[in-house]
């Protein structure tokens, strides 16, 4: 192999390194919110970091919260009432995003999951994610 097909590997591999090693960081540090989300709220910010963008946001909890409560929780935060879906698994708002914002609700020991997509400040709430664990059952079952 001559020196530039040597150099262009080399590159390509501290590429790849470098994207491993923000995976683990997103693991380490934002465990239950999807890589996607934070990947696309993150180019988001650098390419406007005076906007706070609007995303559709769907949470997924442990079974046997309190329905009430958690609804009150979002609504004190966000100022959102949201969508409940899954007997009450899964909560759906659309709200300003952060990665402080995301880092508190991954911190929140009765959330399992995080996830969500850009909206522009027009769009309507619609679920558009299932849990892991839902997924991986109807692949298998």
């Amino acid at each position: 192999m001559n020196k530039i097909n040597c150099s262009i590997i080399s590159d390509i591999s501290e590429v790849k390194n470098q994207f491993e090693q923000l995976q683990k960081k997103y693991h380490t540090y934002l465990p239950k919110v999807d890589p996607s989300l934070i990947n696309d709220l993150l180019l988001r910010h650098e390419k406007n970091p005076d906007v706070i963008p609007t995303y559709i946001v769907e949470v997924f909890t442990k079974q046997g919260i309190d329905v009430d409560e958690a609804k009150e929780y979002v609504y004190q935060k966000t100022g959102m009432i949201p969508a409940i879906y899954d007997k009450g698994t899964h909560y759906v708002t659309n709200q300003k995003l952060t990665l402080e914002i995301l880092k508190e609700i991954s911190d929140c020991e009765d959330v399992l999951e995080v996830n969500g997509h850009y909206i522009d400040s027009g769009t309507s709430i619609s679920i558009s994610y299932e849990p892991k664990s839902f997924r991986n059952y109807a692949c298998y079952h």
